[in-house]
């Protein structure tokens, strides 16, 4: 009886040492809140071939959900652009179009605006902008760190400082 009053602690603190150990290496959930592992896409890229988000790995990676016909993310292109070519070993700038107006329609508006970044075609069945938490309005920007969580979302249009500020402690600088 004294010994299994005394190994009861013991046992209790082996139970909580294995619990511990087993949480510390799972990995975050997918989802579209700040802190989870942001969803994979595999979109079409209007210069033709595919874009997987996976393959972004290693380097922050800023998301832009937004389309030609939206006066808030005309205004945000140029600040995207600008951060793609600021921080470009660092930061690689998706922009993922709604492209209601046709693929064509948002090929000329990058073409127009000299877009460097790359740009994508949501799906048609628009399950990737449900996968981000069911992209309600655009622009929204989701800011993704090169492990692949999310770490900061915006929507609505933003100043370049804006997006930057949250950048620069993402990335460290």
């Amino acid at each position: 009886m004294r010994i299994a009053k005394k190994a009861i602690p013991t046992i209790i603190c082996l139970a909580i040492l294995a619990f511990v150990a087993t949480s510390c290496g799972e990995s975050p959930d997918v989802g579209s809140a700040v802190g989870n592992l942001a969803p994979e896409f595999d979109l079409e890229r209007i210069d033709g071939g595919q874009l997987k988000l996976s393959e972004l790995r290693g380097q922050a990676v800023l998301i832009d959900f937004w389309d030609t016909w939206c006066p808030p993310c005309r205004e945000a292109m140029p600040h995207l652009q600008a951060l793609s070519v600021q921080y470009e070993d660092e930061l690689e700038v998706v922009g993922v179009a709604i492209g209601r107006d046709g693929k064509a329609a948002v090929a000329k508006f990058v073409q127009d605006r000299g877009l460097t970044f790359p740009v994508v075609l949501i799906d048609q069945q628009y399950q990737t902008a449900q996968d981000f938490g069911g992209i309600q309005s655009i622009p929204t920007t989701i800011l993704v760190d090169g492990d692949g969580i999310i770490r900061h979302v915006w929507v609505g249009g933003q100043t370049k400082h804006a997006y930057e500020q949250v950048i620069r402690q993402v990335l460290g600088t």
